[in-house]
């Protein structure tokens, strides 16, 4: 095994927050991460895809992994594996695996890849916490067509005697959680039973067993991110060896980042009043969000949507939350990524919401955008969070 040539380095982990599900992981993390170290922890981090850069992935007592240290443990990693069959995720969680171990913190944030007890970061016996976020249609080649299957599948993060924090579910996924924790022996930390939480005209309110905090409302926006907010905090009252008061849940929401989710990108060249906005979501669920916070807060100018997103994915499911919200959909291939579907195959299955084109790229299709609409406008940029990369170059 490729861990037991590099020493175990997973034995010499500080305690791990182990954190799966299908939307909300990331975002969960970042709220997590912005908490602690508000309270002075010093946080490592293991997320993915990277956006920019690979180094965001692996983050070392609050700051991203230098070059040097990272060509360091991947030579390593690299001669350890030698001639075994070893895949990029699963050499990669390896690498930063070792240099988690090698630099000192209190407390690691890890995200699970594709889930389940297949993922290479269930190698973990024994975390202090795991926390489920809500489990939606993703990854179905792997895990199956039915939330139930899917729900089968990511209840491998489950370990016996370690808590689960559960965010917000369907109830087909819920009932399956529930015996998956029943069956493994983990006590479960449920929304809507064990905690609650929503949105006021103040910000927020976070309620569980110690009673109710009204709180700020988070600066990454979205109804989604009130939710994300709350099993945050949920988990980190479940991490009873952690001392993280009300002050400091205040200065993580306010101070809290998270690249990709819901961010206006700088396009100066766009008409004065014009906006165009980038969000990663990859899946339905992300898509319903999305497409609930445009209805509720985006109703003052024409809105297009430019859409990009790697195979695998069922485009006219991704794309039903935007009929009747946008002007017109753009299909665009993901450049950075092959395995993306191509222009002509989104715009092919945006037909059926109405006007749809193709495009080049981001570019094209925004000033193809400035031609037809006379009025200042926004668009937003979805799908994938490989399209970052070529938004931030606008």
């Amino acid at each position: 095994m490729l861990l037991a040539k590099l020493g175990n380095p997973q034995d010499a982990l500080p305690p791990v927050v182990h954190v799966g599900g299908t939307k909300g992981k990331g975002s969960t993390i970042a709220f997590m991460r912005a908490m602690l170290e508000a309270a002075g922890y010093r946080v490592h981090v293991y997320t993915s895809p990277h956006i920019a850069r690979f180094n965001e992935r692996i983050v070392l007592a609050g700051e991203e992994i230098t070059d040097s240290a990272l060509f360091d443990v991947l030579e390593e990693t690299r001669a350890a594996a030698g001639d075994m069959p070893v895949g990029f995720f699963d050499a990669t969680t390896a690498a930063a695996m070792l240099a988690f171990s090698r630099t000192k913190a209190d407390i690691l944030l890890m995200e699970m890849g594709l889930g389940g007890v297949v993922d290479a970061t269930n190698i973990l016996d024994a975390p202090a916490l795991t926390v489920m976020t809500t489990i939606s249609y993703d990854h179905m080649e792997y895990m199956g067509k039915t939330l139930s299957s899917i729900a089968a599948f990511e209840s491998g993060l489950m370990k016996p005697n370690v808590p689960c924090v559960v965010s917000y579910q369907d109830a087909e996924a819920m009932q399956v959680l529930r015996e998956g924790a029943r069956q493994t022996g983990a006590p479960l930390y449920e929304y809507g039973t064990h905690w609650g939480v929503a949105r006021d005209a103040a910000g927020m309110r976070f309620a569980d067993a110690n009673g109710e905090a009204r709180l700020p409302a988070p600066a990454l926006l979205g109804a989604h991110q009130i939710v994300n907010a709350g099993n945050a905090i949920a988990a980190l009252s479940a991490l009873e060896a952690f001392d993280v008061n009300e002050e400091h849940i205040k200065a993580g929401l306010q101070n809290v980042q998270w690249k990709g989710r819901l961010q206006q990108m700088k396009a100066s060249f766009l008409p004065q009043g014009s906006e165009c906005w980038f969000d990663g979501g990859h899946n339905m669920a992300a898509a319903e969000v999305i497409a609930q916070f445009a209805r509720e807060q985006w109703s003052d100018k024409p809105l297009y949507l430019i859409f990009g997103t790697t195979k695998g994915k069922d485009l006219a499911t991704m794309l039903m939350p935007f009929g009747g919200l946008v002007k017109r959909v753009y299909g665009v291939g993901v450049k950075s990524e092959p395995g993306s579907y191509d222009a002509d195959a989104i715009t092919e299955a945006a037909f059926a919401m109405g006007s749809a084109r193709s495009a080049s790229g981001i570019r094209e299709a925004l000033e193809d955008i400035m031609k037809q609409e006379p009025k200042p406008f926004r668009t937003l940029v979805f799908g994938s969070l490989y399209l970052w990369l070529e938004a931030s170059l606008l």
